[in-house]
């Protein structure tokens, strides 16, 4: 068996996965911590699939609308540079 040392890191890593294990008995009001597992549900992956599909169709549709947003401001910016060099020729 190998042996780690136990560094800041590692301790506060244990207590954290802890402290996660009591706060989840507790919201569930359980008495323990391993009677966590009688009650939670699996769910088939089947149902995520869906979810995910949707998740990456929203990805692609922002893609396309950030590429849309980043083409109309480059046409705000170039008006706005051709207004500015228009005011300060009319300026002389």
């Amino acid at each position: 068996m190998k042996r780690r040392k136990l560094t800041n890191n590692v301790l506060r890593r244990m207590i954290n996965e802890e402290k996660r294990k009591l706060r989840e008995t507790l919201e569930l009001g359980l008495s323990h911590p391993e009677e966590a597992a009688k009650r939670t549900k699996e769910v088939a992956a089947d149902k995520y699939a869906g979810t995910l599909e949707d998740c990456v169709n929203h990805y692609k549709l922002m893609k396309l609308k950030e590429a849309k947003l980043k083409k109309d401001l480059m046409r705000i910016q170039e008006t706005k540079r051709r207004l500015k060099r228009r005011l300060l020729k009319n300026l002389d």
